[in-house]
């Protein structure tokens, strides 16, 4: 019978106890300066005898206290580059990596008076074409890795569009009311559209870029999909506490109160958030220990509601 050994770091419990055999690992890290990719690194750079190197794959460096740890690297690269100037920086580097887990994400300008998500088309571009030109490039490179971790997210259950089917589960089928850059629509002339749109052999969504590229190549995925990230990353102001603490630093500044800024129907309606090192922790055991080729919701599912959470904020 199998055992998983657990154990807790701070406030995080459930932990998993690694084998000690697993051990001398690279891995890279793509997106290492946003709130998730930030988290990863921290994660992995706990342990240096399992992770001997972590190669951190961004535009612009990790901001880490005291700087990177001395297993860790970053290399400056833009994944809308060719992939084979992409691969030549690789190559230069002397990359490789058992473990990939990918993170890079572009959030394009809204439309003019609309949400921040509502240049779905853009949104499907220039994130199809991020994760294209990097596995293209991998393969130029010659990096093969055991696994290819690909965050997503609950938008993959269309939570971006109104309420979703509860519980959320990962045989749920693919929500195609709009395009969505996790997955192509079932509707084919939105889909045509979007193929107009990306460049060879960009005409896939990242889902299927991902399992794609693994067949190719002989590699194992894992997608893991969070819901609403929180952490503590200088770089990243698509994360629900950075605006909150704006806001109450303004309304502190002008003597008033916190007031709720939703309608009775968000004070009360029930959701969750994940926690960015969770996800980390959660993303690290599915490469190491999980099943090759499978999808996890990655999710904490401390449900919550503003109702209860709110007047504690506002006592901060």
């Amino acid at each position: 019978m199998a055992v998983q050994q657990v154990h807790s770091d701070g406030i995080y419990h459930g932990l998993p106890v690694f084998p000690e055999d697993v051990t001398g690992l690279t891995a890279i890290i793509t997106g290492a300066n946003g709130i998730s990719g930030h988290y990863m690194l921290r994660v992995l750079a706990k342990d240096p005898k399992r992770w001997k190197r972590i190669i951190c794959l961004s535009r612009r460096p990790p901001m880490i206290p005291g700087g990177l740890p001395s297993h860790a690297e970053h290399i400056p690269l833009d994944f809308l580059k060719e992939p084979k100037e992409i691969a030549s920086v690789l190559k230069e580097n002397n990359a490789s990596a058992d473990y990939i887990f990918f993170f890079s994400y572009i959030q394009p300008a809204a439309k003019p008076g609309k949400g921040i998500w509502s240049d779905a088309d853009e949104l499907v571009r220039v994130n199809s074409l991020l994760l294209s030109n990097f596995v293209e490039a991998l393969k130029i490179a010659e990096v093969k890795p055991k696994r290819f971790m690909l965050q997503t997210g609950a938008k993959n259950y269309g939570v971006h569009l109104g309420p979703t089917k509860v519980p959320q589960e990962e045989s749920d089928t693919r929500v195609d009311i709009e395009p969505n850059f996790y997955y192509p629509v079932s509707s084919d002339s939105t889909q045509r559209r979007l193929e107009d749109q990306l460049t060879e052999p960009s005409r896939l969504q990242q889902e299927d870029i991902v399992s794609k590229y693994c067949k190719e190549t002989g590699s194992g995925w894992n997608v893991c999909m969070p819901g609403p990230i929180l952490g503590a990353v200088p770089d990243a102001a698509m994360n629900a506490a950075f605006p909150l603490a704006v806001y109450a630093a303004v309304t502190k500044k002008l003597g008033q109160s916190l007031e709720f800024p939703g309608d009775l129907n968000s004070w009360q309606l029930n959701q969750s958030m994940s926690s960015s090192m969770m996800n980390a922790f959660m993303e690290e055991w599915a490469v190491l220990l999980g099943p090759k080729d499978q999808k996890y919701n990655t999710c904490d599912s401390s449900a919550f509601a503003w109702e209860k959470c709110w007047p504690r904020i506002a006592g901060w």
